[in-house]
């Protein structure tokens, strides 16, 4: 069987070629129903007790109050949080409704096993979550994410529109209310069973749901960046002796060329501290912090209707026939 990145890219070589620079769309990749499909949603949602804040729901782009969706435990309720109330979700849904099944390597097994894989071939830790959406339908608003994307389609399809970043490789959330330039569209592209799309960092993109139903695993590789493994040095330079000192008494007062001075003499000190924190460090210690953990998933069976209310939910008009870009 093809390694978890090849289910994804098609060739890792591909991946690499695009890296945080520039979407594409992978073809002909083949089922994906032994990671996760409809199916999985509904045993998850109907038996595995899953808390209520493992679910979201948005509507034309608007999140709902996932409190539509909960139950209460059957015993000391009042201390613990509510769990999910699978017909509840069934009803958002047929509604219109996009359902979103967060911390799927907690509570499915299957895809907490591929995201291990896919970090033993990448690197990378990941975050993954389902997209359930009715035929039509919006569910998240125009956004952007702080990690790169693999949006990996295995039932139905649904159209995305992906524009070039504002901010190259943010650090935070993107609020959807900032004012703003109008991105450049990049992509325009409908994305089918057996299909992935791979959104880097930062890109704006937005998915609607065509004439049929749409389920998707979105699969997120948590970045490592240069700040991250540099930090813990620059830390302990800034702690060094002749970084504590105070500025001089007066120092208000100092000329413009004075002060300059004595501010590249301290740059100096860090720069030679910094070196030799970076000689010091060994790098299996180095690599050994960068790498993520994986915590062992618990067991998820059983099953529902979730697929019969994305197909019965309202009908809508379909998206017009889009066009691809680059």
């Amino acid at each position: 069987m093809a390694g978890s990145l090849a289910r994804l890219v098609g060739h890792a070589d591909r991946l690499a070629e695009h890296w945080e620079a520039e979407p594409f769309v992978a073809r002909a990749l083949g089922s994906f129903s032994d990671v996760f499909d409809a199916r999985t949603a509904e045993r998850l949602i109907h038996t595995t007790g899953l808390p209520l804040p493992s679910v979201r729901l948005f509507l034309a782009g608007e999140e709902l109050p996932a409190a539509r969706v909960g139950r209460g435990r059957e015993r000391t309720a009042g201390r613990r949080e509510a769990l999910v109330d699978g017909r509840a979700v069934e009803r958002e849904v047929a509604a219109g409704a996009t359902l979103v099944l967060e911390e799927l390597q907690t509570y499915c097994p299957q895809v907490a096993s591929f995201c291990r894989e896919l970090t033993a071939e990448t690197g990378f830790a990941t975050y993954c979550a389902a997209f359930l959406t009715p035929a039509g339908s919006r569910g998240v608003a125009p956004h952007y994410d702080t990690a790169g994307v693999l949006v990996r389609q295995v039932h139905g399809s649904k159209r995305w529109r992906v524009s070039r970043p504002a901010e190259r490789w943010p650090v935070r959330e993107w609020s959807p209310g900032r004012p703003g330039p109008e991105p450049e569209q990049l992509l325009d592209v409908v994305l089918r069973a057996g299909e992935c799309l791979y959104i880097p960092r930062g890109f704006v993109h937005v998915g609607d749901a065509t004439e049929e139903a749409s389920v998707h695993l979105s699969v997120a590789l948590r970045p490592v960046t240069w700040a991250s493994v540099l930090r813990p040095q620059v830390e302990r330079a800034l702690a060094a002796e002749e970084l504590r000192e105070c500025l001089p008494f007066g120092f208000h007062r100092l000329e413009p060329v004075e002060f300059e001075r004595l501010l590249a003499a301290r740059a100096a000190a860090l720069t030679d501290r910094l070196a030799a924190e970076l000689a010091a460090a060994e790098a299996k210690e180095t690599a050994a912090r960068l790498r993520p953990d994986h915590a062992e998933p618990a067991a998820a069976t059983g099953g529902g209707s979730l697929l019969r209310a994305l197909t019965h939910s309202p009908a809508r008009p379909a998206p017009h026939r889009p066009r691809e870009a680059r």
